[in-house]
């Protein structure tokens, strides 16, 4: 594998942490880009620092705390913030190109394809044709988009990731709540990965 020079979104949820330690696993040159969005789980952007520390990874912290539409910020709408996927990768693109990297990740897997949109390939794809009509070199990939969150689970593993130093939770508060759709989902995947040990 030819390593690469990635711009990698981190939110500090298991997904993206896990594709960090991976991606610096397999000797790519990685950036991190964590986003302030005014979500009410802000303390997931602390355990996006934590990581990007102890691994040694450059991040820069972005605001675009302008999004609006969704329970997630401004307490309307739906769990969808409305362009949040394309907004990240529109800034991580933007970075990637002042920086000279290739590539942008971001975590976008199997179990949330049905709910959100811009975690289909199509949104991948489509953001890709959009760079290459704008001749801008660097391609969105979704390296994870075929797996259920225990297999990435299993990939954290391999890399000795401590989920307890990530945040799932859509609420705010001193511990993750246990009941919105993502400490769910968090849970089934936990659940499911100790019932095969």
């Amino acid at each position: 594998m030819i390593p690469k020079t990635i711009i990698h979104l981190l939110s500090g949820g298991i997904d993206s942490v896990v594709m960090l330690y991976d991606l610096v696993a397999k000797g790519h040159r990685v950036h991190c880009v964590l986003f302030n969005y005014r979500q009410k789980h802000v303390q997931e952007l602390e355990f996006a620092k934590l990581h990007c520390r102890r691994l040694g990874v450059t991040f820069t912290i972005i605001d675009i705390t302008q999004l609006r539409g969704s329970t997630l910020t401004d307490g309307t709408g739906s769990m969808i913030v409305p362009m949040r996927n394309a907004t990240m990768i529109s800034h991580a693109c933007n970075l990637a190109v002042s920086a000279g990297a290739d590539t942008v990740t971001f975590a976008a897997n199997k179990d949330d394809e049905a709910e959100f949109p811009d975690c289909r390939m199509a949104f991948v794809q489509a953001f890709n044709t959009l760079n290459a009509v704008q001749e801008i070199l660097v391609e969105i990939c979704a390296p994870y988009h075929d797996k259920r969150k225990w297999e990435i689970l299993d990939i954290g593993r391999q890399h000795a990731v401590d989920f307890n130093e990530t945040w799932s939770c859509y609420n705010g508060g001193v511990k993750q709540c246990g009941t919105c759709p993502a400490c769910q989902k968090r849970i089934a995947a936990l659940n499911h990965t100790a019932n095969k040990l």
